[in-house]
């Protein structure tokens, strides 16, 4: 009885027309809603494409200007075209090359896997090719034809690419495209294999073309261009703002969107030998290493345990992940009071990238932590930012939780 109750109760709601205007909001909120989540599994499937890719270019540059000693302004094949390098040394100076070469193409497929994992989240399998080639054009965008007024034939000029905002822009489209001439294209069953291995891809190929070439590519070009200038033109000082922003949005979600979107940002800049990656690398490397500090001298510094024993042992496995690059280690701490810990990691991270990049530590190998240590210029000043901005985010996590236990709102126990 007690389902054919819900059933006569529920059958009216089902035709009730009043209640149809507010599915318009719902289908608006739901969009907004799942966005992050496609773009984050954009996001976490590139991530091994990002770490291959750094970690081989890193043993390149190791191995060429560590060990081999190659002066900083000569290339590997300009080393191998001097003529000082013979038997085992040549041998690893042509590895160096082989990993130099492989580690940036895998670097060259980060943007694309990211732009067609977002499309895939969203329109599943068949929109995978049309966000990775939307992806591919972001890096390597086509040509524009130009009528040349003096010389009276067309000419093919290289536009600015539109890299990370274009990649993102094409994956959504092409997404949402996919997705809606799937559920729109109704054909007989023999001809389903036709529509998926054909008409859709051909569809959203040409669409991917002529939405790059007329609207994506020259408006994110521009943003990237007018970007570059004012940060050129800026000079020490848009070096030191610029500084501040990325770190300050490397720190705020530690690994998350808001983390991967200014790093695309930093490794295109560096990428361009625009402005270098200094400030991200070593705020990625603070708010771990700053936790785990303080989780050391807090009872030092106020005679209780602030954190948990579970938390305790988790600011040893932060600072040993820093030493790796991941900053992840940390977010066990801004789950458990992000109060407490989301200025102290923004302001640690913001003070010991530009203490470090006042100082004049230069770091434009786009990784962190000790793969990218032994290549940075001024590594004095470099290590002295990142202790600075560790014992910055340290002394503040340990201030605001004491402050709270004295309020009232956190336990602490006593030594």
């Amino acid at each position: 009885m007690a389902i054919k109750k819900r059933s006569a109760i529920t059958a009216p709601q089902a035709v009730n027309h009043s209640a149809a205007p507010s599915r318009a909001p719902e289908a608006g909120t739901r969009f907004w809603g799942d966005l992050p989540q496609h773009i984050m599994s954009g996001i976490s499937r590139m991530i091994p494409t990002l770490i291959m890719g750094g970690v081989i270019l890193a043993i390149s540059q190791l191995i060429a200007f560590v060990w081999l000693e190659i002066p900083p302004d000569a290339g590997i094949m300009d080393a191998l075209n001097s003529g000082k390098f013979q038997g085992f040394q040549l041998g690893l100076l042509k590895f160096a090359y082989l990993s130099e070469s492989f580690g940036g193409l895998l670097f060259s497929f980060a943007i694309p896997m990211f732009s067609a994992f977002v499309a895939n989240s969203i329109g599943g399998k068949l929109a995978f090719p049309a966000g990775f080639i939307g992806g591919l054009v972001s890096t390597q965008p086509m040509l524009n034809l130009t009528w040349d007024m003096t010389a009276l034939h067309w000419i093919a000029t290289k536009p600015v690419p539109s890299t990370f905002i274009g990649a993102l822009i094409i994956a959504i489209a092409a997404g949402y495209l996919v997705k809606w001439l799937n559920g729109k294209i109704q054909v007989p069953n023999y001809l389903l294999a036709f529509k998926s291995t054909f008409l859709i891809p051909i569809l959203s190929a040409l669409f991917v073309m002529l939405a790059m070439y007329y609207v994506i590519t020259p408006i994110g070009g521009w943003i990237n261009a007018a970007i570059r200038s004012m940060l050129l033109a800026a000079g020490n000082s848009g070096a030191m703002l610029y500084a501040v922003g990325l770190s300050a949005t490397t720190a705020i979600d530690l690994g998350g969107p808001i983390n991967k979107a200014s790093g695309f940002v930093a490794l295109g800049f560096t990428t361009d030998r625009v402005l270098p990656i200094t400030a991200r690398a070593i705020a990625i490397v603070v708010p771990p290493i700053g936790l785990g500090l303080a989780t050391l001298i807090d009872r030092r510094l106020t005679g209780k345990k602030l954190f948990s024993e579970q938390l305790y042992t988790q600011g040893k496995t932060a600072m040993f992940l820093a030493f790796m690059g991941i900053s992840e280690g940390a977010i066990p701490f801004l789950l458990e009071n992000w109060r407490a810990t989301l200025p102290a990691y923004m302001a640690g991270s913001i003070v010991g990238s530009t203490t470090a990049v006042a100082l004049g530590a230069v770091q434009w190998f786009p990784e962190s932590a000790i793969w990218a240590w032994p290549l940075v210029s001024n590594l004095g000043a470099y290590m002295f930012g990142i202790l600075l901005g560790a014992l910055v985010t340290a002394l503040i996590v340990v201030f605001i939780r004491n402050a709270m236990y004295r309020s009232g709102k956190l336990f602490a126990a006593a030594l």
